[in-house]
């Protein structure tokens, strides 16, 4: 069976244009390849395109929790943003914007699983231990997030070694455990 190349193909500059190659991969048009490859160049378009797996995961959770209520959904997302912004701080590096990212997914997953267990009417005891297990399960995730974030920040700040006999400074890159 004989492999055909995929074919140069013009990169839309339209959005319908970029909606019929996305259409065309859909079908896994294997010639849509290199314009997807080169529109994919651009990192604003991989979030376009949905290759932000985490955004898709922490969007399934807040639909999730929010049912069709619009203002639960929004509300929801700017708590998310505000929990970023806080956790990220001024310069955060790209291991501290991942390592943010795991805590607020592991963060709604806390709130999902502590609500689900909240709202079960007379459940069972294999649903109520199931709930636990859950909402233990999902803490554990949590808290090891932040701690994931708090050793990173731990081993990035330089200690400082003040000799003030001699007025001499030290700088020691790693923190000493």
């Amino acid at each position: 069976m004989a492999t055909t190349k995929p074919t140069e193909l013009a990169i839309p500059t339209t959005t319908d244009g970029i909606r019929a190659l996305l259409q065309r991969a859909a079908k896994g048009d294997t010639a849509t390849l290199p314009a997807i490859r080169k529109v994919l160049e651009n990192p604003v378009n991989i979030e376009l395109f949905g290759g932000n797996l985490a955004a898709c995961a922490q969007q399934s959770f807040v639909k999730a929790l929010s049912g069709e209520d619009l203002s639960v959904h929004e509300a929801i997302k700017a708590k998310l943003a505000v929990m970023r912004k806080e956790l990220q701080g001024e310069n955060p590096t790209p291991v501290e914007v991942l390592l943010v990212e795991r805590i607020v997914a592991c963060w709604l997953q806390v709130q999902d699983a502590d609500i689900r267990a909240g709202q079960a009417t007379e459940p069972t005891f294999k649903q109520a231990d199931f709930n636990q297990r859950r909402m233990d399960a999902t803490n554990r995730r949590y808290l090891a997030a932040l701690k994931a974030l708090a050793l990173v920040r731990k081993l990035a700040v330089p200690v400082f070694q003040l000799n003030v006999a001699r007025k001499q400074v030290n700088v020691v890159t790693t923190n000493p455990a």
